[in-house]
């Protein structure tokens, strides 16, 4: 199969080649002609080294698509390198693709992952609604999806899905919360409400807070991003100067939070609470920046997604859910974790 959707891509090729005389093309197209070894060996050398870089290391063996909502995020990194490891250990490819936080560029990149002919899909979707025309070419392509990490809302396209205890990660920072912050103070949201992920966090945070009559002032959508966090979380301060926590639903979102309160010259004046247990996120907790985070394992969270994929590969049958335990990390016990890497 994948012979045959080579051959239609340098056919393809050839054809925008022969246009490109005509006028200015931001890209050159390789060209290959199977009877002539010279123009083959020409091809090569304008294609794009990852692409042939791929089409070498895939010959006989899996190639697996990885795409997350984007790369500029420690946590999808880590995965990334933890799933590469093991996809790599086995001789075979993994082709990683970053929507940038878009989900429409998320959708075409997982259309061209299946132009690529990918066994596989590793995907977390940046919308898990909205993420449904990738699932369901995927399923027309017959490749398998491994959603992980955050769920999709039309899970019937899903071969499995791996993801941490997200309701407990919300759950666990919210009772801490409720432990160091007086009835009915004041409590800003910094999230992500097109991601599945986040709302089970807060669904959970919100069940740890119950009884505490806290005033929920403000729910903004951070899109898990430091610098897009900062400037709301600015803005939330500004509007609220008797603040008394932020929940945020990711460490990221969180450091964002933390850079405001400092900029305001609030620091040990607001509590901070993320998810995830980054690095980064335990460092400002050892520093007293950032009170608490729902800590889950990146690292295991990729490695079960792999397993699940190569299972499927092989034809046996898995777990339709397979949740990864998550817990607190705050003041008390991030020594126990360190701050250095990931749990």
């Amino acid at each position: 199969m994948k012979k045959k959707l080579l051959a239609v891509l340098l056919g393809m090729a050839m054809t925008a080649t022969l246009i490109a005389g005509c006028g200015d093309q931001k890209e050159e197209a390789p060209v290959v002609q199977e009877e002539e070894a010279g123009a083959a060996e020409a091809a090569q050398e304008e294609a794009p080294a990852e692409e042939v870089e791929a089409e070498a290391e895939t010959e006989g063996g899996k190639v697996i698509g990885f795409c997350p909502p984007t790369m500029n995020n420690p946590f999808f990194y880590f995965i990334e390198q933890n799933v590469r490891e093991a996809v790599e250990a086995k001789g075979d490819t993994l082709i990683t693709m970053d929507p940038q936080l878009d989900s429409q560029k998320q959708i075409e990149q997982v259309e061209d992952l299946l132009l690529q002919d990918i066994d596989a899909l590793l995907l977390c979707p940046f919308d898990s609604t909205a993420i449904k025309p990738a699932l369901v070419a995927a399923d027309e392509a017959g490749v398998p999806v491994i959603v992980f990490d955050t769920k999709v809302v039309d899970d019937e396209y899903a071969a499995t899905t791996v993801a941490s205890d997200n309701i407990n990660a919300g759950r666990v920072v919210g009772e801490d919360l409720a432990t160091k912050l007086e009835k009915g103070s004041k409590i800003a949201v910094i999230y992500s409400p097109a991601g599945e992920t986040d709302r089970y966090r807060l669904q959970g945070f919100e069940e740890g807070i119950e009884g505490m009559d806290y005033e929920i002032v403000a729910k903004l959508d951070g899109k898990g991003d430091t610098g897009v966090s900062m400037p709301l979380a600015e803005d939330i301060l500004q509007a609220n100067g008797d603040l008394g926590a932020f929940f945020c639903c990711n460490d990221q979102a969180a450091i964002g939070a933390v850079q405001a309160i400092e900029s305001a010259g609030k620091t040990g004046e607001v509590l901070v609470y993320g998810v995830d247990g980054s690095p980064e996120g335990k460092a400002a907790i050892a520093e007293g920046t950032m009170t608490g985070t729902g800590a889950q394992s990146p690292a295991n969270i990729g490695l079960k997604a792999v397993d699940a994929a190569y299972s499927i590969l092989a034809g046996e049958t898995v777990e339709k859910d397979t949740v990864v335990e998550t817990f607190l990390i705050n003041a008390d016990n991030v020594e126990e974790y360190g701050t250095d890497g990931w749990q």
